[in-house]
């Protein structure tokens, strides 16, 4: 009936871009919750502007696992509120009260309902000067897959391995004036053998094409990269290397041309 998208914006962030766009083509109602315009917000029958970093108060855990307080420093603009008032606003629309008022009742709920966050409140984080490192869990053991069966690639085609890297076309590193320019753009990686094999020259533009889609990008010579396989990184301003993607595939291989 509805999808409720809450800081997501899946037609940049899912690799299988036409799988996304016939997914929100299919909800009969699209509601997004972010802090600035995207792709997304765009197809959204409703957008509800949140309030961004620094403009509400919370924690954040890093990939390490370290929980630290963050603090509002400025009020949000116009209308926005935290993501989480939203959410709340939200289900009571639709007849739930989920009982939270403050954000320390979050966090309270977070540390009863998440092993990973038990005993992290915030009467411990205030006491916490860097913050605390959430306990490692065990990992339930389980039976490894059976090995996918993967096609035989022929000799004009390159093997397409998909990255990410730190700065990329996110509406928080897109819509910052200091950062906008760290996003280097869209971008293939061959090896050098591979670009002479390709008869492609490095620092030009490219079609890079697989059965679903092409799309032009400029060609950089990577010797780290293995032989017959071409790395992209994902979601870069420029050609969207989503396009190329089909999610039912076990791997994806495209062609290298000139333009």
């Amino acid at each position: 009936e509805c999808l409720v998208l809450v800081g997501a914006d899946p037609l940049a962030d899912v690799p299988d871009t036409d799988l996304v766009r016939r997914a929100l083509a299919g909800a009969r109602r699209v509601i997004s919750v972010d802090t600035h315009p995207s792709s997304t917000t765009q197809r959204a029958d409703v957008v509800l502007p949140a309030a961004a970093y620094g403009e509400k108060a919370g924690t954040t855990t890093n990939l390490e696992g370290r929980v630290t307080t963050l603090g509002r420093k400025v009020t949000p603009a116009g209308t926005s509120r935290p993501d989480w008032m939203i959410a709340l606003a939200l289900a009571s629309a639709l007849g739930t009260d989920l009982g939270h008022r403050t954000v320390d009742d979050l966090t309270e709920a977070l540390a009863a309902a998440v092993p990973a966050f038990a005993g992290i409140t915030r009467t411990a984080l205030a006491s916490a000067r860097d913050g605390i490192v959430t306990a490692p869990l065990e990992a339930e053991r389980s039976a490894p897959a059976a090995p996918a069966s993967i096609p035989v690639r022929n000799s004009y085609d390159f093997r397409l391995v998909v990255g990410r890297k730190l700065y990329d076309a996110a509406v928080g590193t897109a819509n910052s004036p200091s950062m906008a320019h760290l996003a280097a753009g869209q971008t293939a990686h061959l090896h050098p053998l591979d670009i002479e094999r390709a008869s492609v020259s490095a620092g030009s533009e490219v079609r890079v094409s697989s059965p679903r889609s092409t799309v032009v990008m400029r060609v950089e010579a990577d010797a780290t990269v293995a032989r017959g396989t071409v790395w992209v990184p994902f979601n870069q301003p420029g050609g969207n290397v989503g396009d190329l993607l089909d999610a039912t595939a076990p791997v994806t291989d495209v062609r290298i041309e000139n333009l």
